[in-house]
């Protein structure tokens, strides 16, 4: 018995995870005869055949420390990713990203995107920038390739391949970066893309021009609105478009254009000078035939120098016979829809009364006629030759609406025009 009570004795209590200052409620320290000896604090230590006991390490953290701490470290680590997230999601959308998506929206046709990022061009419409017309245009920008990215103090240049399907072209975009503070995403913004522009200097009295079978009002898209010049300007995405003008008078034809807008962007212009109307058959002969009888009338002359022709032999004061041996093709150029300059080259024979020994031959005489051709509100023109003098004209406009119905020459420049035209 005696040896194990002093085995007892020299036990050592087993740690039940918490000391005596963080005993839990209702807990005691064991009593009875399996209990250690309390220790006063008097008592001078351990006795010499005990076992020294360990000492509580004060800079030990209970579990309940160690819990605390670890979930304030989350915490933190939530909050360091919330705010850094916001800045690694703008470096992920960058430039390029940005670039990508304006020319991902050229090729989908998205003209909502495209507009957000179009210079305003102040002597140019963006009306022609709708879904109808680009449905209807071919050799559109349908695939393009980031080819270079340059960052440097906040400005992006983007470099791409663009390409159409039959050829390609460089693109070159500006971008710049923004941020609202330390903690705020990085922002990368296009900067205004300049769109390809169609020019056309139309012919007066034109009062609508179609593209892609869309009529646009000229009066809508006016550049020069004080005069009466009708040059109009769009913007146009690059493409192949088909531009006519749907209605011209009847003794006119209307010109078909096909515009090809390269795969470029930037201060491009592309202009179309042929868009004009054409006669017809009905007029061509006409205006042809005026100035056929024209000049018969001067061939019927007997003067060198005959007063009001086209052609002469200034060095020859005398009478003979003319004869046209090569008569000229009139071309004609529009000034309006009523009226249009006439122009051509031919050849005549003069043949003296009284011819000197050497002049075995007639004198050719080469020249040149040019006219006008004016139309009245009936399709019928009127043909005046600038050798027989000066030529004035008028229009004729329609009292209720105030648009041209038509052109008159005048033999005088005072004369009434009201009265001419009817």
């Amino acid at each position: 018995m005696g040896a194990r009570g002093r085995d007892r004795a020299r036990g050592r209590a087993l740690p039940l995870g918490w000391d005596e200052e963080t005993a839990p409620t209702g807990a005691s320290a064991p009593t009875g005869p399996d209990a250690p000896p309390a220790r006063s604090g008097a008592d001078p230590g351990p006795a010499e055949d005990d076992e020294p006991q360990p000492t509580p390490d004060p800079h030990r953290l209970s579990r309940r420390s160690r819990r605390l701490i670890a979930a304030g470290s989350v915490l933190l680590l939530v909050g360091a990713l919330l705010i850094a997230l916001p800045r690694l999601i703008g470096v992920a959308t960058g430039p390029e990203q940005v670039t990508r998506e304006f020319l991902q929206a050229v090729v989908d046709g998205d003209l909502e995107t495209v507009r957000d990022h179009v210079q305003d061009a102040p002597d140019a419409s963006t009306a022609a920038l709708t879904a109808e017309v680009l449905a209807g245009a071919e050799d559109r920008l349908d695939s393009f390739e980031i080819q270079h990215v340059a960052v440097e103090a906040g400005t992006a240049t983007v470099t791409a391949e663009l390409r159409n399907g039959t050829g390609s072209s460089e693109g070159v975009f500006t971008l710049t970066s923004s941020s609202a503070g330390a903690f705020s995403p990085t922002m990368w913004e296009l900067a205004p893309v300049v769109l390809p522009e169609l020019e056309i200097d139309l012919t007066f009295g034109v009062q609508e021009i179609e593209i892609e079978g869309v009529t646009f009002p000229v009066e809508d898209i006016r550049v020069e609105r004080e005069t009466y010049e009708s040059r109009i300007a769009l913007q146009l995405l690059p493409g192949t478009y088909e531009v006519t003008l749907p209605e011209v008078p009847p003794w006119l034809e209307a010109p078909q254009a096909a515009l090809e807008v390269l795969p470029a962007f930037g201060a491009t212009a592309a202009p179309l000078h042929s868009l004009s109307p054409t006669f017809d058959e009905t007029s061509q002969a006409e205006v042809q035939h005026q100035i056929d009888a024209a000049l018969e009338g001067c061939a019927a002359r007997t003067s060198s120098i005959p007063e009001g022709c086209p052609f002469a032999v200034p060095g020859h004061a005398g009478q003979g016979a003319w004869r046209i041996t090569h008569p000229p093709r009139v071309d004609a150029t529009p000034v309006g829809l009523f009226l249009w300059m006439v122009h051509g080259e031919g050849t005549a024979q003069f043949t003296p009364s009284e011819r000197a020994a050497d002049e075995a031959a007639p004198l050719e005489v080469p020249f040149t006629v040019t006219g006008a051709a004016a139309f009245d509100n009936q399709g019928t023109p009127e043909v005046g030759l600038d050798s027989a003098g000066e030529l004035s004209f008028g229009f004729c406009t329609d009292s209720e609406g105030g648009g041209i119905t038509g052109a008159v020459l005048l033999e005088e420049s005072e004369q009434d025009v009201d009265s001419e035209c009817g």
